[in-house]
């Protein structure tokens, strides 16, 4: 649009107040308005007011030229708040006035006349001015971050078997993961600490509940260890997390009767206008938003209101971190940047096959290479399939990392593999196997020492520690002497009894006991902490079965322990981390010897406004059998009975009023 066709809609004295901010004569007629458009249009006054301007400015000035020289004010608005990189040094709405008070950028407003600067229907960037500014290369990125669904199915695996290596983890009031948990969950993953990294965290927690790999009870995390989550293939999971990302219901906009927008809606509008681009193809953010927010300026609301302003800064949120990021995350969109501000995105392979413009794509797990280094570092070059780094995490810590993880060896971790069940041998078979290349000789000889000690340790489950307060402990049969105060014995306490020795008993509190397990279907009690409390072994064992990460209830095991439901249940909560879950009391109610039983029976209530009046009804030895006092207004009747109770209280002048809803269920 040129200059003159969207000047003649100004008022004059708009127009003066331009050209005075521009340094120009103060006073414009209408007789000399060729005048004033060669003032409004001088280059030499249109670069210097350029030059003067933020960042910010500039980018809004690109901004319309990419979008054609127009754009709603409303659209234009967002995208000042977009390209402001989150610190901007002006408002938006500051920096649109100031851009239209130099003469940089004007409104139209279909016609009818500009009497302010407050931003209002379109913006422009009329042709004199476009042409008189320098083009910069604003929204081609300098810097681009590959989008990756190989990474998030990675990341989601991560994060599983993170929270299974953690079961202690307990969730914030606000349901997040708390700070430290956060903090080493990121070195798991190997991202930053960065407040955005933070966001992606959370965002992998959506998915996964909305997968169905992990639900919340209460405060405590559950993971579903029998989904078929754990078997997918990188491309089904990545597959998996955006139809749950999809099936998130997204709440709605204030509505008027300009526009009403949903987050569902702006998803819909987003994927349809990223389909007209070419795959592979930069999409500056301006046309992103011209294609997103399509409706004529005059059906957007009108960017001055109160309501208007607030919306705005929900379509930006919603815009940037509820669709922009979580395609980016997912792996459909690449992110383009230029000086650390996102500026523009791009469709992957990935992405132009789950919005139909692409074939399918595969997501490689084989063709990495796994080296064992001298120092005990396995380093893990990308793609690896997902069951070898499950193996490696087993007697490994990990450092992941992109496209080189690092897994550590060492004797902690060694044990820790084989208390999981591998030993030794397996290991070696495995990492020779993988590296295809033999270990060194240091990293084998410690992997056989840490074997050979391993074997030496015994542990024993049943025993009895017995100290002093001082006094050496007498030698006696079946006590081992740790020190000259403190012992152990398998045997039973009366067998040291009868050899003199006096024993005064102690014990541990019953809070030292709470939070012990959680109850896991199909019947697992797995430890929620890696030190398992003796006191919690002796409750449960009479009753349970062990397994590697707990007990196990069955009904073989409640029926031999002999305990009574009321018995189970309190063994149970003294231990369990939060309510016992409903589905394990359907099963210990069904495999108790006294299952709990209801009956069913048809009655009257009838109800006194005098509670003496009741009292005297209750000791009256003709109506005793048939009544039955629930307060001290109300009495419960037997049906059969009702008909005749009615008759004796009418026979002594008491009235009984029927409500209709008792009369309707007599009929019935």
């Amino acid at each position: 649009m040129e200059l003159a066709e969207v000047v003649q809609h100004y008022e004059p004295s708009l127009l003066a107040n331009i050209l005075r901010h521009q340094g120009g004569s103060a006073l414009i007629l209408p007789d000399n308005l060729e005048s004033a458009l060669r003032q409004l249009s001088d280059p030499e006054r249109l670069m210097a007011l350029w030059r003067q301007l933020p960042l910010e400015g500039q980018l809004a000035i690109e901004g319309l030229r990419q979008a054609g020289g127009a754009m709603p004010a409303f659209s234009f608005l967002i995208l000042c708040e977009i390209t402001s990189n989150g610190v901007p040094e002006l408002p938006s709405e500051t920096l649109a006035i100031r851009l239209a008070a130099s003469g940089l950028i004007y409104w139209h407003s279909a016609g009818r006349p500009v009497r302010s600067l407050l931003p209002q229907g379109q913006a422009i960037l009329p042709t004199e001015v476009a042409a008189a500014l320098p083009s910069i290369e604003a929204f081609t990125p300098s810097a681009v971050i590959p989008a990756s669904p190989l990474r998030l199915a990675r990341d989601l695996g991560r994060f599983g078997r993170f929270l299974r290596r953690f079961p202690e983890i307990a969730l914030t009031r606000e349901g997040r993961l708390p700070i430290r948990w956060i903090r080493r969950l990121q070195r798991w993953l190997g991202r930053t600490r960065s407040p955005q990294e933070s966001d992606y965290i959370t965002f992998l927690q959506r998915l996964l509940e909305r997968m169905g790999v992990l639900r919340t009870h209460g405060t405590a995390l559950i993971l579903d260890l029998r989904h078929p989550f754990w078997e997918q293939a990188a491309i089904d999971r990545a597959l998996a997390a955006f139809h749950a990302w999809k099936s998130e219901g997204g709440g709605g906009l204030c509505h008027d009767i300009d526009m009403s927008l949903s987050l569902d809606l702006l998803r819909a509008r987003v994927e349809q206008a990223l389909r007209q681009w070419e795959p592979e193809t930069w999409i500056p953010f301006p046309c992103l938003l011209a294609a997103v927010f399509r409706e004529q300026p005059e059906r957007l609301p009108d960017p001055l209101l109160p309501v208007s302003r607030e919306r705005m800064a929900d379509l930006k949120t919603w815009l940037v971190a509820e669709i922009l990021e979580p395609l980016h995350w997912l792996g459909l969109l690449d992110r383009g940047e230029c000086e650390g501000r996102w500026v523009s995105v791009r469709l992957t392979p990935f992405g132009a096959w789950i919005l139909g413009l692409g074939r399918p794509v595969l997501l490689p797990e084989e063709g990495g290479r796994l080296i064992v280094q001298p120092d005990f570092r396995i380093l893990v070059f990308e793609p690896v399939s997902e069951s070898i780094l499950v193996a490696l995490e087993a007697f490994c810590d990990p450092y992941p990392g992109d496209p080189v993880s690092v897994y550590q060896l060492s004797q902690d971790t060694v044990y820790r593999g084989l208390q999981q069940g591998w030993d030794v041998p397996r290991i070696l078979r495995f990492l020779e196997g993988i590296s295809g290349e033999p270990l060194p000789p240091n990293v084998r000889r410690s992997l056989e020492d840490w074997q050979r000690r391993f074997h030496q340790i015994r542990i024993y489950r049943r025993v009895t520690l017995i100290r002093t307060s001082g006094e050496p402990l007498p030698k006696a049969d079946g006590l081992h002497l740790l020190g000259d105060c403190i012992g152990w014995t398998e045997a039973p306490l009366a067998h040291l009894k009868a050899q003199g020795i006096h024993l005064w008993t102690t014990g541990f509190q019953t809070e030292d006991l709470r939070h012990q397990v959680i109850a896991e279907p199909p019947g697992v009690l797995r430890w929620t902490g890696p030190f398992p409390h003796p006191g919690v072994e002796r409750l449960l064992e009479p009753f349970t079965t062990r397994i590697p990460d707990g007990f196990q209830i069955t009904e073989a095991s409640v029926r031999a322990s002999g305990l009574t439901l009321a018995q189970l249940l309190l063994r149970l909560q003294h231990v369990h981390r939060g309510p016992l879950p409903a589905w394990l009391l359907a099963r210990l109610l069904a495999w108790s010897d006294q299952p709990p039983r209801a009956r069913w029976e048809h009655v009257i209530l009838l109800r006194m406004d005098r509670p003496e009046i009741l009292h005297a009804l209750w000791n009256e030895p003709e109506l005793s059998p048939w009544i039955r006092p629930l307060d001290a207004y109300t009495l419960m009747v037997p049906v059969d009975h009702a008909s005749a109770l009615k008759a004796w209280l009418e026979s002594v002048g008491i009235s009984v009023a029927e409500e209709e809803r008792v009369a309707e269920a007599e009929k019935e």
